[in-house]
């Protein structure tokens, strides 16, 4: 839930009539289980009981959602580093969602950058 909201679920609206343009999965794509990674790896931590959480709980709701957002400032400093790895350093505005797009046109890849060269 978090990741999506971070990185991929950007709301469009249509300028003339402010109707929401991504209301189905035909146009907005939500995290699927097809974007797990394969080798994914948790540890439960032994004999760390938490009394007053409820079921014992650690957290629930909120935490793991606060945390997400550290996707988000990961993907900006990889388009920091890739601006400042073709002479654009410096501080960007980076705002969420990070969508590929946005990502792409942060960085300020031109296609002649795309190519391979041995």
């Amino acid at each position: 839930m978090g990741l999506g909201y971070y990185l991929s679920e950007l709301t469009k609206y249509d300028p003339e009539s402010g109707c929401l343009l991504t209301n189905n999965t035909w146009e907005y794509k939500p995290p699927s289980a097809k974007d797990i990674p394969i080798d994914f790896r948790v540890k439960l931590l032994r004999d760390a009981p938490n009394p007053v959480g409820f079921l014992r709980s650690k957290a629930c709701g909120e935490p793991p959602l606060c945390m997400s957002c550290s996707a988000l400032f990961a993907v900006r400093q990889a388009v920091e580093a890739c601006r400042g790895a073709h002479g654009k350093p410096g501080y960007i505005r980076f705002d969420a969602p990070a969508t590929v797009e946005r990502s792409l046109l942060a960085a300020e890849v031109s296609p002649d950058m795309l190519t391979y060269s041995a």
